[in-house]
């Protein structure tokens, strides 16, 4: 049975794909390749070289590569699986250093950074993998420098823990999260990199976004005050500072301004029910254990008392706002003059007071199916 087996999913990669099969030979008991659907003479180049190959008909892309690729080492079951790109980007003579984290038992995952190298990455790369990078680290909480790098090293436990979903480019932060969540050791490695003109067969643009937009898929679902709560808060203070606008303009000139007072309007309510969005969300996301202490509140509020905070502040801003309400009303009839700016006041109080009851009402509807 292979202690060290290495792992390429390639794409029409004929020009390469032999010489570096021969080269990854040499430091491992097998190599396998995962052609996913080429057209070119990837696979018979492959087979030359000596490596195992496995076939999709077709083209399925680099995620569905990888999933195929930990399919067939959990069978094989190795000590250690190396995944590295069949484009001649990673150089094999540094899977000794890449997979000797593993082999030494301190670590799971050992993932390769290019952080050493920025002056030889392309700038639109680096602004893009930043990008990602931090993006990542929002639902991960790791201090890598490099959560993109295809060059990778799993040991035992992680092929047989992870469980991978995405079958194009986001694969790759999806791999780091995962292992994150299944508390496996994570380090890295600094690994050299070689940007050829037919290296990738993405463009880095398309690559960037489908990561991208899977990233902020899980941020809604894992930390969703942070995508539906900023948001929010964003949309209500440009709706205040629009409301600002309104009063400010009728001041000076005694004309309601109906555009600036439409946009405050809309920017508010969508401002406060996104926000209201993300509370409860949050509130109802399971696992207990790996929320922040304002999640945890948030969920004890939920299963206990919903209405108790949520219903009763709402009711006092809806009072608070219908006594604005009544003011405006007796400034108006009195002066003739409406007070843009107590309307306004009134009208955010008594939005955000019914958003809040009936959050709590929610809350407690689940809260009693829970039980």
């Amino acid at each position: 049975m292979p202690k060290i087996i290495a792992c390429m999913p390639a794409f029409n990669e004929e020009k390469y794909i032999g010489s570096l099969v021969l080269q990854t030979r040499q430091y491992v008991d097998q190599v396998i390749i995962v052609d996913d659907g080429s057209t070119d003479g990837t696979v018979e180049m492959a087979k030359l070289a000596g490596a195992k190959v496995i076939q999709h008909k077709t083209n399925k892309g680099y995620g569905a590569a990888i999933q195929t690729i930990f399919a067939a080492a959990k069978k094989i079951n190795p000590e250690v699986l190396v995944i590295l790109d069949a484009d001649a980007q990673h150089n094999p003579r540094e899977i000794p250093s890449l997979i000797k984290p593993i082999l030494d038992g301190d670590y799971d995952c050992v993932i390769g950074t290019r952080h050493g190298q920025a002056t030889k990455i392309p700038l639109y790369r680096r602004i893009g993998q930043s990008i990602i990078l931090h993006s990542v680290k929002t639902i991960s909480n790791n201090n890598l420098t490099d959560s993109e790098c295809g060059f990778r090293a799993f040991s035992r436990k992680a092929i047989n823990t992870l469980v991978l979903k995405e079958t194009g480019m986001a694969i790759s932060a999806e791999t780091v999260a995962e292992a994150q969540r299944k508390n496996l050791k994570i380090t890295q490695v600094p690994v050299n990199v070689t940007y050829n003109k037919d290296s990738s067969t993405m463009h880095p643009v398309r690559h960037g976004w489908s990561v991208f937009n899977w990233i902020l898929s899980n941020i809604a679902d894992q930390r969703p005050l942070i995508i539906f709560g900023l948001s929010g808060l964003i949309c209500l203070a440009l709706g205040l500072g629009f409301g600002i606008r309104v009063v400010a303009m009728f001041t000076d000139n005694r004309v309601l301004p109906t555009g600036n007072t439409l946009i405050a309007i809309a920017l508010i309510i969508v401002g406060v029910f996104s926000i209201f969005t993300g509370l409860v969300l949050s509130a109802l996301k399971p696992g207990k254990n790996n929320q922040n202490v304002f999640t945890r509140v948030l969920v004890i509020i939920s299963e206990r008392r919903p209405m108790l905070i949520f219903g009763l502040c709402g009711l006092v801003l809806v009072i608070v706002g219908l006594v604005f309400g009544v003011r405006v009303l007796n400034m108006y009839s009195i002066n003739g003059v409406l007070p843009i700016g107590n309307s306004l006041i009134s009208m955010v109080l008594i939005i955000v007071g019914m958003f809040s009851i009936f959050a709590g009402l929610i809350l407690r509807a689940l809260s009693h199916q829970k039980k």
